[in-house]
């Protein structure tokens, strides 16, 4: 009877593990199919209805980043200066998308004109949770930690994670997207 049970086990266990590759392998294909689409300029209607659209103006805001640095909406030298939009991400400690991205960003970061202070990350959670994330970016963006219902995350409208959005310096949305590649794809047509 012990046999029995002990074979079951394993077979359920085995059957379980083989489940979950699987689905891993469908969630990496149906990522790399969204991709293709959304490089070919098809982008899905549910994914455009969580970005933020062009043209919108933002919320008057006021946060603290990580360093201490009050930043507001309505002082676009403390937001968006001259050099041209505002890289503003957001992230969540348990977003998986968020930790595939997060490579991504820090790479665009590292090579984007105007350095740390055209970059800022938003990360909705607390610093605990985060600490992978604010010690990958904080060399090249401005960090601010808060709630889903932060100033910045109310400000924007924030409804998905990794969100992207190229600020202007009037403060409306030049560009938003899921993903930096996409984005930047955006920022290559929008003028600085």
């Amino acid at each position: 009877m012990d046999v029995v049970l002990i074979a079951a086990v394993v077979v359920v266990g085995v059957l379980g593990g083989l489940n979950l590759l699987l689905m891993l392998a469908v969630l990496r294909r149906l990522r790399e199919y969204d991709e293709k689409w959304a490089g070919a300029g098809m982008d899905n209607r549910a994914e455009r209805r969580l970005l933020p659209e062009p043209g919108t103006r933002i919320a008057d805001f006021t946060a603290t980043t990580l360093d201490g640095t009050e930043i507001a909406l309505r002082d676009p030298a403390g937001v968006s200066g001259a050099e041209g939009p505002l890289l503003v991400a957001f992230f969540a400690p348990d977003c998986l998308a968020c930790h595939e991205e997060l490579p991504r960003l820090v790479d665009h970061a590292a090579t984007s004109p105007g350095g740390r202070e055209r970059n800022l990350v938003v990360i909705s959670g607390s610093a605990d949770d985060a600490a992978d994330i604010v010690e990958a970016v904080s060399p090249l963006a401005r960090v601010v930690i808060e709630p889903p219902e932060g100033p910045l995350m109310t400000a924007f409208n924030v409804r998905r994670w990794p969100l992207y959005v190229l600020l202007g310096q009037d403060g409306t949305i030049q560009a938003g997207a899921g993903g930096i590649a996409t984005l930047a794809r955006s920022q290559q047509a929008v003028p600085a």
